[in-house]
Formats: C-alpha cells, structure tokens, sequence
C-alpha cells in the first residue's frame, strides 16, 4: 500500500474516532468509559478495504447510544458497545478471541478510574495465558469440544452436502478455538491468519494438520464425513491426554474400595448371568456398558483402578461375555486383595444378621 493511501485511511479512523468521543459527550457523557482500536490498525495488517474495528466499553444502557453500522465509500464499519460483563467475561480467557482485551490501542477514556480498571483486566488475562494447562481450562476445553461433537453428529447424519459442510465449518471453528486454549494462545491477526497461527502451534494432536487441512478442501459429502472424523478423534486423542496429564488422581486405598465389589455383584453380575441364559442380546450389551461405565469412573478418579470389560465383550456370544464380565469381576477383587479388604459374603441368613446386627 502506498504512503498516500495509507494516510488518508488514518485520517478517515481519526476522524471516525473523534465523532464517536463528540457524540458520546453529547448524548450519553458518562456511559462511555473507554474507546480503542483493535483488528488489522491495531496489528498493522491493513489493506486499502480495510475497515477501523473500534472496542467501546460501556457503563450503562445509554452508551448504546453511540451504536452504529455503516458504510463508508466502499467499506462498511461497526461502532458497538461492550459492557465491564463481557470484558470481564474475556479476561477468563475461556475462548481465543480475546484480541480487543490483549491487543488494543487505547485511544479514549473517560477517566483515570476507568483505564486503570480495563489495564488490571488485561494483566488478569495475561496472566491466565501464562499459566501452565489447568483443570479451568481443561474445563473450556470440553465445552468447546461438546459443541463439536454436536456439529460432528449433525454432519454425520446429513444426506446433503451443503448441510454437512455447512456444520464442518461449525465444526472446524470448535476445534481452531481447542487448540488455541490447548497453546494458551488467542486470535492475535484476525481470522484471516487463523490457518497460520494454528500451523505455528507447539502442541497440537497428531496427523491434526493433514486432517484440518482436508476437511477444509473437502469437496464430496463422503470426504467431509471421512476427514471430520479423523479430526475429531486425533482432538479427542489429544484431549485424553491433557486429562490424564492434569489430573490428579487420589490414592486407590480401602476406604474408596470398600463395598464396590459387593456393589458390582448386586447391579450387574446377575443380569449378565440372565441376558446368556435367555440370549438377551439389549440386556447384555447395556448391562456390560453400565458396569465399564463404572470402571471408568473409578479408572478417573483413582490410580491403578483400570478394568477393560468392553474389549472382550462379544454381542454374538453372550456365554463368553458372562464370563468375560467374571473375569473382569475377579480382575477387580484382587485390588480389595491387595488393600487387605475381605468381600462381605455370607452362607446365610443367620450369619448375615449376626455380622451386621454385631
């Protein structure tokens, strides 16, 4: 871009900023706290279409009254308002785009008070940037991870291609916001330089790149559904391991284990038993998922609790999955061996109530 153009888009913000401050004195003196730039004049990155992005934060409802859209020759230009909640709400850093708290040029502010208030809100996400991985924001991560699995199941059951690519972007946009909370990163050149900035990314899933790449080309619906899933899973691989990296697991010892054999035994051991005896392939299946969904549990909250029932479960023999589901049982058991836990069993009756009435 030559100097000339260049020149004349500093006049148009300077003079677009400066009816802003003159309109905000006039109808609303004390609602707007303080006006910035931010996007492509605030990086640098302008081209001679590029429009002035202006972050105005609010005090009250009056402030909307400085609100506009419009446009400007050929270039269209937005003037909203942003309330202290939503600065607020960015400075949690539970999503990348964060750029107008990081990034922006402060060109207005209404009083010291003010300035002082929006810079503490900066350091505060600064700060959350530079922090190690946390639970928090494993806990962003999977909200943003449940909105693709939505878009995932959307896609996938879509007969028409413009549905499913229509949702591989939605998808696609969950997954870029992952991986910038996964780098501790945000959205620092706009969405145009997305791509780029994910390329540079230190940690991001394996294969990610070659299936980010070939869903966004992804021309056929066969082809957005094959590389969608391949993206979902290299991401959930990923986030698996950032659990299992964060979390810290209690100690497997009595008192977490006492009664969940005996809880096994009574929820699921016997409907097991029954669904192979009348080939009841629902109640088989679903009772071997519930129980694998306890172990599960266990496996997150506990070290050394990790029992694998599914993997040997076969819906066409529902014998061998009775006792596969044993097996696992007594796999189980031997963690109450190794914590000195005796099983509560009786004989019968009589020597149920002289132990329990003891």
């Amino acid at each position: 871009m030559d100097e000339k153009t260049k020149e004349a888009l500093l006049i148009r913000n300077e003079r677009i900023v400066k009816a802003v401050i003159e309109k905000s004195k006039r109808v609303c003196p004390d609602s707007v706290a303080l006006i910035g730039i931010y996007g492509s004049f605030s990086s640098g990155d302008i081209h001679d279409k590029s429009d002035l992005d202006l972050f105005t934060v609010i005090n009250d409802s009056k402030g909307y009254g400085i609100s506009s859209c419009f446009i400007l020759g050929d270039v269209a230009h937005d003037i909203y308002c942003t309330t202290w909640q939503q600065v607020e709400d960015m400075a949690k850093c539970s999503t990348p785009y964060i750029s107008r708290l990081m990034d922006l040029k402060i060109v207005y502010y209404l009083d010291d008070r003010y300035l002082q208030r929006f810079m503490e809100l900066r350091e505060e996400a600064s700060e959350r940037l530079n922090s190690p991985l946390n639970e928090r924001d494993l806990s962003n991560i999977l909200t943003h991870f449940e909105q693709a699995q939505k878009s995932l199941a959307d896609l996938v059951i879509s007969e028409e291609y413009c549905v499913a690519k229509y949702e591989s972007a939605e998808l696609i946009n969950s997954i870029e916001m992952i991986m910038y909370l996964i780098n501790k990163s945000y959205v620092s050149l706009g969405s145009r330089h997305i791509t780029e900035e994910i390329e540079k990314m230190r940690e991001l899933p394996i294969g990610f790149l070659d299936h980010y790449r070939l869903l966004i080309e992804a021309d056929t619906l066969s082809s957005i559904k094959k590389n969608a899933t391949s993206l979902m899973r290299c991401t959930k691989e990923k986030i698996e391991e950032i659990k299992h990296r964060l979390k810290n697991k209690k100690r497997l010892d009595s008192q977490a284990l006492i009664g969940t054999y005996e809880e096994i035994y009574s929820d699921w051991r016997n409907k097991m038993k029954l669904a192979a005896k009348t080939n009841n392939k629902y109640i088989s299946f679903m009772t071997a998922a519930s129980c694998q969904r306890f172990y599960d549990e266990m496996r997150e909250e506990y070290e050394g609790a990790s029992i694998d029932l599914m993997k040997h479960f076969d819906i066409n023999d529902l014998q061998r999955s009775a006792r596969v589901f044993d097996e696992a049982m007594e796999e189980y058991r031997s963690l109450y061996d190794e914590n000195n836990i005796e099983v509560k069993e009786y004989k019968t009756i009589e020597e149920f109530e002289e132990d329990y009435l003891a």
